[in-house]
C-alpha cells in the first residue's frame, strides 16, 4: 500500500474583463493526498497572510475537493 502526498507552492492571477477591477494575485499551497481507499484529497490554503502585500485587497479562503474514480471510467468530484 503506497500513499502519495504532494505539496506545491503556487500563485494565481485573477483577471476580470473590466478596466474598473484591478488584477489580483494570490499565493497558496496545494496539498494533494492519495488515500488508501483510492480517493484523492486536494486542498488549497492561502499564504497571503504570511506574505502580506499592500496591493492585496482580497483574501482566498481554504478550499478543496475529493476525487473518486468511478467504475465507468469517469471521476466523481465532491
Amino acid at each position: 500500500l503506497t500513499i502519495l502526498v504532494i505539496n506545491l507552492q503556487m500563485s494565481m492571477e485573477f483577471q476580470v474583463p473590466s478596466p474598473l477591477v484591478p488584477t489580483r494575485e494570490s499565493y497558496f499551497v496545494r496539498y494533494c493526498k492519495n488515500n488508501p481507499d483510492g480517493t484523492w484529497a486536494v486542498v488549497d490554503v492561502s499564504l497571503d497572510s504570511l506574505r502580506p502585500s499592500p496591493v492585496m485587497k482580497c483574501r482566498r479562503r481554504p478550499s478543496g475537493c475529493l476525487i473518486q474514480e468511478m467504475p465507468n471510467g469517469y471521476s466523481k468530484v465532491s
